[in-house]
């Protein structure tokens, strides 16, 4: 049986598996199962090969690669999917870790014999989502996380904190709401305990960092943490641009999702982040939290901008842009997988993508549907199916 016999008898929809371990950290729109890059990259690279996501999201792509043992290179416009991204990649030393999680706790929840932390410039709004004695712990551990020296560190408890906003605040239902700024009612303002809620996050994260490294020395034999770090590189900002600085033939495997057009918000998705990351502090370090209202205005096929005048054919060229990239740097013979989808309540995109990067240069090799979960569904705007599509560069 060959490669594409292989591929084209397996069940895409992998219906008896969903993300775990790491993969769980936080919350992200529309991200496709570890089991799709697990498969995919095994069969067309082999160890020490670069894989390229260009639309990186949560890093799904860049666990399943440096786990097996290739190196990794993942690109996005939002820094939120870098941070979290960063915090699964990183493998932080379990002793530095847990000191740091150690102080930054005991700061505080210890309300005596520490400084107090300045209120929140954006206390006013989050009060709006979140119940006084919350927001109070909310603000102490942030301002404690801040403190924090190692900036390594401080990006993987900022992941972690972030990835506790949804559910310390008062609005209980799903995270489109959030998205949409919809707010809970003054009577649904409940406490929660955020203290505890962090302390489980930080130690979940320990243990599942722990285990994660320990599934890539399982393909990599005794290979160190530093080792391992070394193996994939996270760029922040417009893929095609990101892209153009890389030379001709260089990458081994592209596997990654472009955004379906008008479907998921991904920056919006992340809006109590940006609210609460929208600090002096964070501002000098550039890591780009400010940005919420530039980046959702320019987050390509959004579902926010769906209604702009001409969003289908801007959307269209970014894609062609990319594919014309895509075909530029994947080295000959090497393939490109997309995961894509599309809403029954906007304009089709799937065949014309095929469409464009056929006329890129490349050559479809595979087309394989697969069904979705309902509760995946039901965040992404009716699709209930998506494509494997499997290109070549001849």
């Amino acid at each position: 049986m060959n490669l594409t016999e292989h591929l084209e008898n397996i069940d895409w929809s992998f219906p008896n598996l969903s993300n775990s371990g790491i993969h769980s950290l936080h919350w992200y729109p529309a991200t496709y199962i570890a089991a799709i890059p697990g498969t995919l990259i095994p069969a067309f690279t082999k160890k020490g090969d670069i894989v390229l996501d260009p639309f990186n999201g949560s890093g799904t792509t860049g666990v399943e690669a440096v786990r097996l043992g290739r190196n990794f290179i993942g690109m996005d416009t939002n820094p939120i999917a870098l941070l979290m991204s960063e915090a699964k990649l990183y493998f932080p030393d379990p002793k530095s870790l847990r000191k740091q999680i150690d102080i930054t706790i005991n700061e505080s929840e210890n309300l005596f014999g520490t400084k107090l932390a300045e209120p929140h410039p954006h206390e006013e709004e989050l009060r709006a989502w979140y119940h006084p004695d919350t927001l109070f712990i909310l603000n102490r551990l942030l301002s404690s996380i801040l403190e924090t020296k190692s900036l390594q560190l401080k990006k993987c408890l900022l992941a972690i904190f972030s990835g506790i906003l949804k559910n310390t605040s008062s609005q209980g239902r799903h995270w489109g709401w959030v998205c949409d700024n919809v707010k809970p009612k003054p009577s649904e303002i409940v406490p929660k305990d955020a203290l505890l809620t962090f302390r489980n996050a930080t130690n979940e994260y320990l243990k599942l960092t722990q285990l994660s490294h320990k599934a890539v020395q399982v393909h990599v034999d005794k290979e160190t943490r530093t080792q391992t770090r070394s193996r994939y590189k996270l760029l922040a900002g417009d893929c095609v641009a990101n892209m153009e600085s890389i030379p001709n033939d260089h990458i081994d495997f592209i596997m990654t999702s472009p955004p379906y057009y008008g479907v998921a918000d991904y920056v919006k998705s992340q809006r109590l982040s940006y609210l609460w990351f929208d600090k002096d502090e964070l501002a000098a370090e550039r890591l780009g939290f400010r940005d919420f209202e530039k980046l959702r205005s320019a987050e390509s096929g959004a579902r926010s901008n769906r209604s702009r005048k001409n969003s289908h054919e801007l959307y269209m060229s970014f894609m062609a842009s990319f594919f014309k990239q895509s075909f530029r740097i994947l080295k000959n013979g090497s393939s490109m997988a997309l995961v894509v989808g599309e809403s029954q309540a906007r304009a089709s995109t799937t065949d014309e993508l095929i469409f464009s990067a056929i006329n890129q240069g490349f050559t479809l090799a595979l087309r394989k549907e697969r069904n979705i979960k309902i509760s995946r569904r039901r965040l992404m705007a009716k699709v209930k199916c998506e494509d494997i599509l499997i290109f070549i560069k001849n």
